[in-house]
């Protein structure tokens, strides 16, 4: 292995480190408990704290992706909230957010177009959350 993937990697691990910590202690200030309706406020969280980090790029997305992933395992939420959660980071839902949230800041989506798109997708994903709330 290469000294430069051995540094790039170890950014990486310090980077991981110093996001989980912020974003837990940040979740824990703000009384967010996460759970399916709270999942876009965490993700929004921990975009913001990483673009403090020397991580860019593609890497950015697989950082939060990871420590939301992390943050998912570790809450005290039931068993099958967190399948929902944890199935929506494995199917790309989580990084399809991140990427949609990248293009509205850079300007590059059409609101009134995307607006159709999104209710037909979050309609989907509500109809399955409020399947799991009655359970």
């Amino acid at each position: 292995m290469s000294q430069k993937t051995n540094e790039t990697d170890m950014v990486y691990a310090e980077a991981y480190k110093h996001l989980l910590e912020q974003l837990s202690s940040k979740l824990k200030k703000n009384n967010v408990d996460v759970t399916p309706d709270t999942i876009t406020s965490v993700i929004t969280m921990a975009m913001e704290l990483v673009e403090a980090s020397q991580v860019k790029g593609e890497e950015q997305k697989r950082l939060v992706t990871e420590v939301v992933r992390k943050i998912v395992v570790d809450a005290p939420i039931g068993d099958d909230k967190e399948k929902l959660l944890l199935d929506m980071i494995d199917q790309g839902v989580i990084g399809n957010v991140i990427e949609l949230v990248v293009s509205a800041t850079k300007g590059e989506i059409n609101v009134n177009a995307a607006k159709k798109a999104a209710v037909g997708c979050c309609w989907g994903l509500a109809k399955n959350v409020k399947t799991l709330s009655k359970k």
